[in-house]
């Protein structure tokens, strides 16, 4: 099971819900490290440390056991907030809570990092001057989808995609000529300097996709879609820093 940093974190954020003991005694059940009191800043150095099998299994136990766990929070929209909280970061990667069973929703390959946090880790290794607002666009776009903000977090990784695409072109001397062509201006640079035309084809169908917003297609509910948009340009952002940071190698080498 691969989980992001976000995921692990709103873990932490379920688990102080509840009482010390019966926390630490969960960890301990599945290998996690034993630790004298279970305080939010422990709980998130130890779940991030702790590899993602033993995640996976303490999960597991949270949905099997969730109605019980809910009786012990007071008040109960408590519970209620963190729980809405898990399953959106959980769905963002990738899984989906249904009859407190954690199902799979997309194939993932194990031993790697989820997107978010594989994405966010090529990023502060670029150079790249505008690195910083392509990742707060990425962390304010997963914020909206775990609010239902569904409109949001399509315009924050859309403004991600055009970010990066524009920080790129910036690092390849591309002068641009009007601010309201900076877009369309900076893509089409960055064919054959960096992207094929097949490839600048399909950076701009996905971004005029993601653009359409609130107009979801047909056999989708609104966070489905939503979630299927902005993975769409998670990927698009991914492939784009790769491709900048493989020929950026490549500048170095020659």
């Amino acid at each position: 099971m691969i989980i992001s940093k976000r995921t692990k974190l709103s873990l932490c954020q379920f688990l102080v819900l509840f009482n010390d003991d019966n926390v630490c005694i969960l960890l301990q059940k599945y290998n996690f490290p034993d630790i004298s009191s279970c305080n939010q800043i422990q709980l998130s150095i130890s779940l991030s440390d702790n590899i993602n099998g033993s995640i996976s299994n303490l999960i597991e136990e949270i949905l099997k056991t969730s109605s019980t766990l809910r009786n012990e929070v007071t008040p109960r929209y408590r519970f209620d907030e963190r729980w809405k909280d898990l399953e959106k970061c959980l769905m963002l990667d990738g899984y989906k809570i249904e009859n407190n069973e954690l199902l799979k929703i997309e194939p993932t390959i194990e031993g790697v990092e989820s997107m978010d946090d594989d994405l966010t880790n090529l990023l502060t290794r670029a150079y790249l001057s505008d690195f910083g607002n392509v990742i707060q666009h990425i962390k304010r776009s997963a914020d909206s989808f775990n609010q239902s903000n569904y409109n949001d977090c399509l315009s924050n990784a859309r403004i991600a995609l055009e970010t990066i695409v524009r920080a790129i072109a910036l690092n390849k001397n591309c002068v641009i000529t009007s601010e309201s062509k900076a877009w369309g201006e900076s893509l089409a640079y960055l064919k054959n300097q960096v992207i094929t035309e097949k490839e600048e084809k399909t950076v701009a169908h996905v971004y005029s996709f993601i653009s359409d917003g609130c107009h979801v297609s047909i056999g989708f509910t609104e966070e489905e879609f939503a979630r299927f948009g902005r993975n769409l340009a998670m990927s698009m952002c991914y492939f784009l820093i790769k491709k900048f940071n493989s020929k950026s190698i490549q500048q170095i080498d020659f």
